[in-house]
């Protein structure tokens, strides 16, 4: 998909979750278009890796403990002096029947998919807010955006899943938390919304693969072949898919959008 050229100059983004897969193609959009990029990421080789890739910061982060994340948004705004962007795109699953479901098993996913997001939601708008011009904030309203925040939901949080029931109440949760969000940032015109990927073949998507071919019998590869099959566009998505979606809700032209979730799925969900 084309990139737009500039479209990000000038601004500074927070990716987490940017050392693999859907948030390492959202960070090289980013940065193709002109941003300098963040790498939040757990795993600091990939970290370390992608920000190569990009020309950003590798900032090794677990999403889930709230102390690091404040000290992250410290040391980015005393490295660069503002956010433009955060991309909460973090997320771990375990693709287990919900019987099987244990309390640590539940606390870890949400730990990461739902309580991270919300507390780094949290530190970057608080920067944001601060960032915002005193006489906007006394007027309650703004004629352009202060920053723009991308969550990270899923087809599971439009639908229950009887195999990832701990993930799909997560990501059930972003999409409020997004709407929560945008409204209450709205009189500084920072805008939230979320955006729900389907089927991407990225490292997660190997492992429920792997998962549900065992589950059920079948070879390492059918499950998720017969999955696509399903998918009206008849086509998984890919990174870059995304990537063009989050970079949209990121620019200018979505200046006017706020509190809504994308579905980019391929036409998996239609709500």
């Amino acid at each position: 998909m084309t990139a737009v050229p500039n479209r990000h100059a000038d601004k500074i983004a927070i990716v987490t979750g940017a050392g693999q897969g859907i948030g390492a193609g959202v960070a090289k959009r980013l940065a193709h278009e002109g941003a300098t990029v963040v790498i939040a990421e757990f795993n600091a080789a990939n970290a370390e890796q992608v920000a190569g890739e990009v020309n950003g910061l590798a900032y090794p982060i677990d999403i889930s403990d709230t102390a690091q994340i404040e000290q992250m948004v410290a040391d980015v705004v005393a490295r660069y002096g503002k956010i433009d962007i955060l991309v909460n795109n973090a997320g771990i699953n375990k693709t287990q029947s919900m019987m099987d479901v244990s309390p640590d098993d539940y606390d870890r996913v949400v730990d990461v998919n739902q309580r991270g997001l919300f507390f780094c939601l949290q530190a970057v708008a608080k920067q944001m807010i601060a960032q915002v011009p005193d006489d906007v904030k006394q007027a309650g309203r703004a004629e352009r955006s202060y920053g723009k925040i991308v969550n990270f939901s899923s087809i599971a949080g439009r639908s229950g899943r009887p195999y990832a029931a701990q993930y799909s109440a997560a990501k059930w949760a972003v999409i409020s938390i997004t709407q929560s969000a945008a409204l209450f940032l709205a009189p500084y015109n920072i805008n939230v919304n979320a955006v729900c990927p389907g089927v991407v073949p990225t490292p997660m998507w190997d492992d429920i693969d792997r998962t549900q071919a065992q589950r059920f019998g079948l070879q390492q590869g059918d499950w998720i072949k017969s999955t696509i099959e399903k998918v009206p566009l008849k086509r998984a998505a890919t990174p870059d898919d995304l990537a063009a979606a989050v970079s949209f809700l990121c620019s200018d032209d979505a200046d006017y959008i706020t509190g809504q979730t994308l579905n980019v799925d391929g036409g998996i969900e239609m709500n």
